[in-house]
């Protein structure tokens, strides 16, 4: 009985590590604060875009291109749904595909 106990705690220790490297780390505080900023709150909570909720948390700040955010447009707003399918058309006011 006792191997089978601990066989079975070195079993989940063993999945417990895992999933710490894979999530980058057993920071608590850390990991409750990546699943809170990727909360969208628009549509569920709040009654609002949410891809404009997601624009304005993307960091973009000014034209440019950043890939790893939006590959399509140099300034993501001010482009049309066609070109940007990410935030395209959000400064016209119009979020219709």
């Amino acid at each position: 009985m006792r191997r089978t106990r601990k066989s079975f705690l070195t079993f989940v220790m063993t999945i417990a590590a895992g999933a710490c490297f894979q999530l980058g780390g057993c920071n608590v505080l850390g990991m409750a604060r990546s699943a809170i900023d990727s909360i969208n709150p628009c549509g569920t909570i709040l009654a609002c875009d949410p891809r404009a909720y997601q624009f304005l948390r993307s960091g973009i700040d000014g034209p440019g291109v950043r890939p790893n955010i939006d590959p399509f447009c140099t300034f993501a707003p001010f482009c049309d749904n066609g070109t940007d399918p990410i935030f395209g058309g959000l400064a016209a006011g119009g979020t219709t595909p």
